[in-house]
């Protein structure tokens, strides 16, 4: 194996390798690799003249889908913001075919590629549970909270999610090379131990949309029963374990659930809570535009705008009597306090500068700005500062000493893909994505039948794990990061090669 991938001819492969494993380091690299093999990809159509390429349905519609985007993009108000992410998204259709390419070279690049990818899938599961038992993983890295797991991915909260969207391509491959016995019984430890790790993550809706994948995958495929039931059994009885011995799983999935979706009290009973508001934004931006909506990756930038604005409904308390210092709630960091602008007696105003610092560590310098009106009072120079340090001691001139204010539900978007696509993209961009929704679900259905009826035409069980890998990504019911995120499109998009593979060779091993 090492012999066929350190082939000069074989680049592509090593960077394909590489890229599970990529997804995890960061966004940076897995761009990097992206790119390459897309360059060199449209590179080889150009140079073999496959413009027969352009002329399949499925480009077709992702390109379309791509032209109405630019449309979009066009009527926004936001065009500097966001035309860079937005002119290149045309990425993120190519790559499932440059990934697609590289396969069809030789059938042992699938092999490569399936052994690349459970090796990273093994190191990351193992990562995350050592730092599940020892509050450290390898590297280190603490919990960033004592109900969620992030392993590698440091402060952020994703390994559930990166679990949960790879897990579908491993066990598809996992069913392609189910007559290699040793690989088959490392992939079904590491498929089980996987689905845990998702739990244990406490990312719930990863975890929710994995076993809707699952019960999918128990009705519509042909894996033998024998292994479906010890499948469900073990993982159960290990679910159910860990909820009974740890109370913070117990929490994350029972309790902080429950509030999440009913509200924190009797008093204060809201559905939803922490998601409506937002999602009440975005139907007034759609409604303001319903055809083509706000503008794609806008949702940031309008959810201020007072036509547009909701509130979540509890409300904060704010003492304008202080100003205390607030650091975004992934950096951990201190801040190093480098230069003071204001002293004893002053006038502040807000927006007027603070200081300068430094997060330790780090050399770059920042300005504080002030969030408070008032005379200073008193001020607290200590060289480190934290999280919620005190810094001036206000005697406010124009406000009151202490109110409570509505919170904005303004964010980086609106936490649901459909949501985010009628307010930035209007109707026409949410039929676009649903229509592919309900194409899949209707394959799903489709091939369900075609296994009761024993019908030669069902697609094999690994070509349907990998189309329902997809068809949760896009699944509605449930909350997203942001539809036009980079590493979302790209992880989402990954199994498509796989499934572009085994559906146009069936010469299945």
């Amino acid at each position: 194996m090492v012999t066929h991938i350190l082939k000069k001819k074989n680049f592509s492969l090593i960077l394909l390798s590489l890229l599970p494993c990529a997804f995890v380091i960061g966004p940076f690299i897995v761009e990097l690799i992206v790119n390459i093999l897309i360059i060199l990809f449209l590179s080889d159509l150009l140079k073999k003249k496959k413009f027969d390429f352009f002329k399949e349905k499925i480009v077709i519609f992702f390109f379309s889908f791509y032209i109405f985007l630019l449309f979009c993009l066009l009527n926004s108000e936001f065009i500097p913001e966001t035309i860079l992410n937005i002119f290149f998204y045309f990425r993120f259709f190519l790559f499932p075919f440059a990934v697609f390419e590289i396969l069809n070279k030789s059938k042992e690049n699938l092999k490569v590629l399936y052994i690349f990818l459970l090796t990273t899938v093994i190191i990351v599961i193992i990562d995350g549970y050592i730092q599940f038992f020892f509050e450290k993983n390898i590297f280190g890295f603490e919990k960033y909270r004592q109900d969620r797991i992030s392993g590698f991915f440091k402060e952020d909260l994703i390994l559930g999610s990166y679990l949960s969207r790879i897990l579908f391509v491993l066990i598809g491959l996992a069913l392609y090379f189910k007559s290699n016995s040793k690989l088959n019984k490392v992939s079904v430890l590491t498929i089980l131990l996987c689905l845990v790790m998702i739990f244990l993550s406490g990312e719930r809706a990863a975890f929710f949309k994995t076993l809707i994948g699952l019960i999918i995958i128990f009705f519509v495929t042909g894996i033998k029963w024998r292994i479906k039931v010890f499948s469900i059994i073990f993982s159960s009885v290990s679910i159910i374990l860990i909820m009974l011995m740890n109370q913070n799983v117990f929490d994350r999935y029972v309790d902080q659930l429950k509030s999440h979706i009913f509200g924190k009290s009797e008093k204060n009973i809201g559905f939803l809570q922490n998601y409506l508001p937002m999602f009440k934004t975005s139907l007034k931006m759609f409604n303001d535009n319903k055809l083509i909506g706000k503008g794609p990756k806008t949702y940031r930038y309008h959810c201020d705008d007072k036509r547009f604005v909701s509130y979540f409904p509890d409300k904060i308390f704010v003492d304008n009597t202080i100003l205390t210092i607030d650091i975004p709630w992934k950096e951990k960091r201190p801040m190093e306090l480098e230069k003071v602008f204001v002293s004893t007696e002053q006038i502040i105003e807000k927006g007027d500068k603070v200081f300068s610092y430094k997060y330790v560590g780090d050399d770059k310098l920042n300005i504080y700005y002030s969030n408070r009106e008032g005379i200073i009072k008193k001020i607290f120079k200590e060289k480190i500062i934290i999280h919620n340090h005190i810094f001036l001691h206000l005697d406010p001139q124009h406000s009151p000493s202490n109110e409570l204010l509505k919170r904005n539900a303004c964010n980086t978007h609106p936490h649901n893909f459909y949501i985010q696509l009628l307010a930035e993209t209007g109707i026409i961009g949410f039929l676009f994505i649903f229509s592919l929704f309900i194409f899949l679900t209707y394959l799903i259905i489709k091939n369900f039948l075609y296994l009761i009826n024993k019908n030669s035409k069902k697609l094999s069980d690994s070509e349907l794990v990998l189309l329902i890998g997809l068809f949760l990504s896009i699944w509605p019911l449930t909350t997203n990061g942001n539809f036009f995120n980079n590493w979302i499109n790209l992880i989402s998009f990954y199994p498509l090669g796989f499934y572009l593979y085994m559906n146009r060779r069936k010469d299945v091993e």
